[in-house]
Formats: C-alpha cells, sequence, structure tokens
C-alpha cells in the first residue's frame, strides 16, 4: 500500500466520523440532525433571550432558566444571518459553556462576536430533548441599553415597588425582574411581567415565576439589595436593562428605631471630583469613638430635605482624610440629590445637616490660585478670591504637614485666613492647639468654598513652604 492510500484510509473514516459527532471538540452536526437523533424529542419551546454587554457590540449574553435536573445544556446559532427565522438545519452548535446566574436560578452563554445572527439554546431532560424559542441577535443594529433609571417606592418597609419605562422603546412583550443580595449574590426572587411595574411579593400582575419551590423569604431591613429589569421584545432580544440597589428602611424609620438615644447634630459638606460630574466626596466630621456610619440619599433634590422619610441608604464605602480627622464617602452618579450621614457614639445618633449634591448644575471648581503673605515668621496670611459662584457664605482651610496629616482646620466667613490666628475664625475642626509650623518645612493649605446647602464651590489647593 502506498503512502497516498494509507493515508486516505486513515483519515477519510476520521473525517467522515468527526462530521457526524456533535461534541464538545468537533461540532459539525447540525441541529436538525440532532434532534431527529434524539429519542423522546420534545419540539415544545422553553423560554430564553439574549442581551448585548453594557457598552459593547461584541459581547452577548445568551440567558435561559432549564428545568431542575436538565443536562446537557447546548448552544446554537445560525450559519447564516436573516431577517426571517432560520430553518433549523442551519442552526450549528457553538462550543460556549453555560454559567450559573442567581444562584443557578438563570443559565448564561456569553458569546464574542460582533456579528449579528439567530440562535438557540436545548437541553435534555428525562430522556428528552428541549429547545429554545429562536433569539435574534441584535448587538450591532440595537444595542442593549443599560440603566438605573427605576423608581422605587416603598408602600412598606418590605415591599418595593419598581416602576420603569420603556424609554421610547415599542417592542417590548414581557419584563423580567429580579432580585438579590448584593453582598453574596443570593438569589431571592425572578418573576415575569407584562407591566412595566412589580411589587414585592405580590404576584397578581406576574405571569410566570422562577420561585417554583417556594414563596420568596421577606426582605430584610439595611440589606442591600439589587433589583435587576430586562425588558424583552417579541424577537426575544434584551431593549433594557435596569441595574439598581437598594436598602429597606428609610432615615425616618432608622430614627424611630433609635428613638431611646441622645440626638445630635454633625457637620458634612459635599464636592464633586476635579474635572468630573459624576464623581463626588461627601466629607464628615469623624469624632472619636464613632461606629455604625451611615450614608442615606434621596431620589432627587425636589423633595423635602428636612423630611427624613426621603432618605434612603446606599451603602457606600468611606475612607479616613486629613490624618483621620475628616472621613470621605465616594459618590459615583450622575444625579443630583439631598445627602445625610448619621453615625453614634454611646447612646447618641449623630446626624449631619442635610447636604445637597450639585455635581451637574454647580460643579466645583479646583484652582490653585491664592496669596500667600510671609512677612509674619511662621504665621502665613492666606487670601483668596470667589471663583464663578458667589453663593459661598464660608470657607474651610485645612493645613496639612507633607504626611497629610492635619494641622489645622478652621471656618471663616472672610476671604483670608492667618496661621495661629483665631481672630475671625468662627469654628474649628480640630480641638487641639495646632503645632507650629517649622521653619523650611513644606505644608499644604486646602480652602473650600461653601455654600449654605453645603456644597463646596470652590476648592483650592496649594503646597507651600514655611518661612
Amino acid at each position: 500500500m502506498t503512502i497516498k492510500n494509507f493515508l486516505i484510509t486513515v483519515f477519510i473514516p476520521f473525517f467522515l466520523f468527526s462530521c457526524t459527532e456533535d461534541n464538545d471538540i468537533t461540532v459539525p452536526r447540525n441541529l436538525q440532525e440532532y434532534i431527529e437523533a434524539a429519542s423522546n424529542t420534545d419540539s415544545g419551546d422553553f423560554f430564553a433571550y439574549a442581551a448585548s454587554a453594557s457598552g459593547s457590540t461584541s459581547t452577548t449574553y445568551i440567558y435561559t432558566a432549564p428545568e431542575t435536573g436538565a443536562t446537557d445544556i447546548r448552544y446554537y446559532e445560525a450559519d447564516i444571518p436573516e431577517v426571517g427565522q432560520p430553518d433549523l438545519s442551519n442552526y450549528r452548535r457553538q462550543n460556549l459553556t453555560a454559567k450559573d446566574v442567581f444562584e443557578g436560578e438563570l443559565k448564561r452563554f456569553t458569546r464574542s462576536d460582533s456579528e449579528e445572527k439567530w440562535c438557540l439554546v436545548t437541553y435534555m431532560l428525562d430522556g428528552e430533548l428541549h429547545k429554545s424559542n429562536p433569539i435574534r441577535l441584535k448587538n450591532v443594529t440595537n444595542p442593549t441599553s443599560w440603566t438605573d433609571e427605576v423608581s422605587i417606592e416603598f408602600p412598606t418597609t418590605l415591599n418595593p415597588k419598581f416602576t420603569w419605562s420603556d424609554f421610547g422603546v415599542d417592542d417590548n412583550t414581557i419584563y423580567f425582574e429580579s432580585i438579590s443580595e448584593v453582598d453574596d449574590d443570593t438569589f431571592v426572587s425572578g418573576t415575569y411581567t407584562l407591566d412595566k411595574t412589580f411589587q414585592y411579593f405580590d404576584t397578581s400582575n406576574v405571569e410566570s415565576s422562577l420561585n417554583t419551590s417556594k414563596t420568596p423569604d421577606d426582605l430584610v431591613e439595611d440589606t442591600e439589595y439589587l433589583f435587576t429589569m430586562m425588558a424583552i421584545s417579541d424577537d426575544y432580544w434584551v431593549n433594557t436593562v435596569i441595574l439598581e440597589t437598594f436598602v429597606p428602611r428609610n432615615l425616618e424609620e432608622y430614627v424611630a428605631l433609635n428613638s431611646s438615644k441622645t440626638i445630635e447634630s454633625a457637620l458634612a459638606f459635599a464636592a464633586s471630583s476635579s474635572g468630573s460630574k459624576s464623581l463626588s466626596y461627601i466629607y464628615y466630621d469623624f469624632l472619636t469613638g464613632s461606629s455604625a456610619m451611615r450614608y442615606y440619599e434621596t431620589d432627587n433634590t425636589l423633595v423635602g430635605k428636612n423630611d427624613f422619610s426621603n432618605y434612603r441608604r446606599k451603602m457606600l464605602k468611606d475612607e479616613a482624610v486629613y490624618g483621620g480627622k475628616l472621613r470621605r464617602y465616594n459618590r459615583t452618579d450622575d444625579a443630583e440629590s439631598w445627602c445625610i450621614i448619621t453615625y453614634v457614639i454611646g447612646e447618641t445618633l449623630h446626624i449631619s445637616n442635610p447636604v445637597k449634591i450639585k455635581n451637574q448644575n454647580r460643579p466645583t471648581e479646583w484652582f490653585t490660585d491664592l496669596t500667600i503673605d510671609a512677612s509674619e515668621s511662621l504665621m502665613p496670611k492666606f487670601t483668596w478670591a470667589d471663583g464663578s459662584y458667589k453663593e459661598n457664605v464660608q470657607y474651610l482651610e485645612i493645613v496639612t504637614d507633607s504626611d497629610s496629616d492635619l494641622l489645622s482646620g478652621t471656618f471663616t466667613e472672610d476671604k483670608m485666613f492667618q496661621y495661629y490666628d483665631t481672630s475671625n475664625v468662627t469654628s474649628k475642626i480640630n480641638l487641639e492647639t495646632p503645632a507650629a509650623l517649622i521653619l523650611n518645612e513644606d505644608y499644604k493649605i486646602t480652602v473650600m468654598g461653601l455654600s449654605d446647602d453645603f456644597w463646596v464651590n470652590l476648592m483650592i489647593q496649594e503646597n507651600f513652604t514655611a518661612e
């Protein structure tokens, strides 16, 4: 036998065998052939849908909820893009692996391809083949919109009501809503409605549910949850995804829970980051012994700032600044709102003044321009001018050393401050007498101009050397 005949004898049967297999290594067999080969085939469809990843036209997620006990979950894709649904013989298996979402209540394939096609999912259950509805991928022509815009009302503390819009889209036919815990992604509830509203846990408008085994548990106060909504079109493409966190129990309810404690005021103020309208810093005066620090926020700036029922808790992380004399929350959100910070010292609940976050209409102006008069040894005098916004009612002056530790923190109503001179100081952050400056050492002065709603319009930072 010649070498050529030997190769033909060996490789042609191997090639023909590969073309009939449909496994994780070779996947040439089409869906129609797979269906015909399966015994006890169930031709009924199950529900599946797809969404493009946020900001991407090349990453697509395909979701489905197989029945308990389902095995061999497969993803198929049509060979050619068509306006109409392709024949099943045009679908070929793709080697994608389904991952768990919401503790396995949903399965999700991740597809990396910008080409638009039709796809579907299959699985086996009790020896029967089940296949999903065909899904039209529209990742380029109609990429999924991701947003956090949803109205969350609380008819009762533990029964939030979610309402949303179609955002101008006219082909949404059904909506998926889920609630999960943020800390560990624990699944709580999953429902489908035809309405653009859902209340936990009211099933009066629920068409179907992932909560097949039992009624979901009650929500828990002061626990952070994630609300997810997917608006699904008649060709099973997700037009919109909403992601928004919420925490049951508002500030009014929290204060009532601590009614036995003495209430005292606390200082807070906020500024937007340099050049940003989405990142804001919320500062508060940190007192020794403080614990249970909390950040609360309203939905917008139109509500009454002194009505604590308008304030919902947000689980933001804070950090020490200026040597720990102040702490600061970092907030990433374009929306403007009122905010309040609370903390506990012993049997006293400290509640800050309401702070109006004005990151859109009054983004903080950051400068390095101020005058330093060093004519008096080690007692520099700082003077400055307002920026574009002429509405500052007080100024906070912070002097730090080269290690960023706070030496002095003072408030004045004048656009002037002299180190170690308290003649025009109205209040102070540091209660102890500031340390004397050291000749030829480097320091930093920060000046913040605050409006009467505790928004920082002006931020000046400048390094200087003690003379």
